[in-house]
């Protein structure tokens, strides 16, 4: 397929300014928003000549009913979906441009293993992002392809989810012909058609936290991924416990909700807030004696 031409203008409002990148599913554009000059719109283009007629008229009822929910969301750990259209075969998806760098990224130009205490704060974020799309109502909104090269740290070190290519609500029932998967971060029944739940975006979450800790291809563990205590022993046993429980096989041993995966991940940052405290004041006060003693020690 080819690609947009920088400066060709869509819908008589969206300049295209530059590519931003390619998935299988989807290509982004940083396009300048004419109708509100000076505004940034990532544009998604999904193309949809491919489809057989089936698939076709599957996709176009799921995204035109889809897209007009995105709409309605309003997160600050979520970008804005300005409008969604389609253009001869092809469908878009503008979303508000959120400035930065990825996830990804960020853990690549670090240079060094990221704290447990960070990864703790960014998953307290990823979960309150998950627990607002997972109680909407009638039905709740499934990222369903939640991994570090779609979560933006922005300028104010703040965590973004800003891909919606696959955003779709849990309706009952509502079996799904098309999916998008991604080795490592999606779990097993993603992997095939079916009902999905709010569990999928948090075995997705699981495995996020693990590799922010421990950066490896985590698709070669095949649904078995190891303790992250054993490949780094300073993570604590709770944060573990967290991680595993997240990235069950079986989705019905982990966890059912996002509210529990906050309030364990609080657990485990109050504990190691706790242990930074545990000198009592008698031990403080005794330190600073020996030292003042010392100073005057002939």
């Amino acid at each position: 397929m080819s690609r947009l031409r920088n400066g060709q203008i869509l819908r008589e409002r969206y300049q295209v300014l530059s590519f931003l990148g390619q998935g299988s599913f989807a290509t982004v554009y940083l396009t300048n928003d004419q109708k509100w000059r000076g505004n940034l719109v990532a544009l998604k283009e999904i193309p949809t000549g491919h489809f057989s007629d089936k698939e076709y008229a599957v996709f176009n009822a799921q995204f035109l009913q889809e897209a007009a929910f995105l709409m309605r969301l309003s997160h600050p750990g979520l970008p804005r979906v300005v409008e969604f259209f389609a253009e001869g075969q092809n469908y878009y998806l503008a979303l508000e441009w959120v400035p930065g760098h990825t996830l990804e990224q960020e853990i690549a130009q670090r240079g060094k293993l990221v704290s447990a205490a960070e990864v703790v704060e960014w998953g307290l974020q990823l979960a309150e992002v998950l627990r607002y799309l997972h109680s909407q109502k009638p039905y709740p909104v499934l990222l369903g392809d939640l991994k570090p090269a779609n979560i933006v740290v922005d300028y104010q070190s703040k965590l973004r989810v800003i891909d919606f290519g696959v955003a779709r609500y849990a309706a009952p029932q509502q079996d799904r012909e098309y999916a998008m998967v991604t080795p490592g971060f999606s779990p097993p029944e993603q992997y095939s058609a079916g009902q999905l739940d709010e569990r999928c975006d948090l075995y997705s979450l699981g495995a996020t936290l693990w590799w922010c800790l421990n950066p490896v291809a985590l698709e070669r563990y095949r649904f078995e991924v190891p303790s992250i205590r054993e490949l780094r022993r300073e993570v604590s046993l709770a944060l573990d416990a967290v991680l595993q429980k997240c990235m069950q096989s079986e989705r019905t041993r982990r966890f059912h909700n996002a509210n529990e995966v906050i309030r364990e991940l609080r657990g485990v940052q109050q504990d190691a807030s706790a242990r930074k405290v545990q000198t009592s004041p008698a031990e403080i006060l005794s330190a600073l004696y020996r030292d003042q003693k010392k100073k005057f020690d002939f």
